[in-house]
């Protein structure tokens, strides 16, 4: 059976999808290929007409959430009032709903541990990827002076990946909120001096 010529790349894009979803749930060593395909309603074997090996899928898929969710930040920064940008930005990383969604969150705050004992591959496009990220991010900070401004956004991007990563690590309901809610006060306080 002859599949239409955009099948092949509609699978792989649900492979990324799920495979991103996964990881950031469940780690990326959690994950193996076989019960990844299954869950993309895949067979085990379709798994090499798309990636090389398992690294190359985790760099795609790595790739592809920090996008999302630079996409997802960009988004709320523009739709924001003047001025307003950063503030939406705090928000959005630091709510309630991105902490308790790991699997559809930021992949920093999920595996930035497991992207720091990947493949060369995969840290050079999270690299790349985060530098996007930093970009949304440096575009809300009122500052005349480039560099100041990216290492301004650097450390926002620093503090709003810990921040998720400790509200999700903590069995504290109460104390996850406080990590939140107080570095939301001190990124914004920060970031207006």
């Amino acid at each position: 059976m002859r599949y239409p010529k955009e099948h092949k790349s509609r699978t792989h894009r649900r492979i990324v999808e799920t495979a991103a979803r996964a990881f950031r749930a469940n780690g990326i060593g959690g994950v193996g290929v076989a019960d990844l395909m299954a869950e993309a309603g895949l067979t085990h074997g379709g798994f090499y007409a798309h990636f090389k090996s398992k690294d190359a899928l985790v760099t795609e898929a790595c790739r592809q959430a920090l996008d999302a969710t630079t996409e997802t930040l960009d988004f709320r920064a523009r739709g924001a009032p003047p001025g307003e940008g950063l503030r939406a930005v705090v928000r959005t990383y630091l709510s309630r709903s991105h902490r308790d969604d790991a699997a559809r969150g930021c992949v920093m705050a999920s595996l930035a541990g497991d992207i720091a004992r990947a493949a060369p591959e995969t840290r050079h496009a999270v690299t790349e990827a985060l530098g996007r990220l930093v970009a949304v991010i440096a575009r809300q900070i009122p500052q005349e002076d480039a560099p100041a401004r990216t290492n301004r956004a650097l450390a926002v991007a620093a503090s709003l990946v810990g921040a998720m990563a400790l509200a999700r690590a903590v069995d504290d309901d109460a104390l996850s909120d406080t990590i939140l809610e107080a570095t939301r006060a001190f990124v914004l306080e920060a970031a207006a001096r």
